[in-house]
This record gives structure tokens, C-alpha cells and sequence, in this order.
């Protein structure tokens, strides 16, 4: 767990801003294969995920994408 960050799904959704809730973080862990141990997460995985996920043509657009669009 050295040289990352890690965080529970609260806490990394408060870092990963306004349009991500701790349910989608929690969600990652089922569907996406992000790393979990003893309830906690890593930062880096996580911001991949929602990275990859925010730029998909899939699903509903964001808060954040139509506010800028």
C-alpha cells in the first residue's frame, strides 16, 4: 500500500469531484476489477476508471460534460 493513495468509496469520491457518488466507486469494485483491500481503494485505479468512463459514448452524459458542453 506504499506510494499510493488509498481511500474508502466515500473518500475517493469526494476527491474524484462533484459527478462521482461512492455507489459508482463501489460499483467499480464489481464491474470494473478496481483493487479493494480491507474496504479501501486506490486513488490511480480509481481515476482511470472514471476517466475511461467519462470519455465512453455510453450511458447518460454527466453534470459536469453537459455544464461545459
Amino acid at each position: 500500500m506504499e506510494g499510493r493513495e488509498w481511500g474508502t468509496a466515500e473518500q475517493l469520491a469526494d476527491r474524484l469531484g462533484p459527478d462521482v457518488t461512492p455507489g459508482m466507486v463501489r460499483r467499480w469494485r464489481d464491474r470494473k476489477g478496481l483493487t479493494t483491500r480491507a474496504g479501501h481503494s486506490p486513488l490511480d485505479e480509481a481515476a482511470a476508471i472514471e476517466l475511461a468512463t467519462r470519455t465512453t459514448t455510453r450511458g447518460r452524459p454527466r453534470r459536469l460534460d453537459l455544464a461545459a458542453a
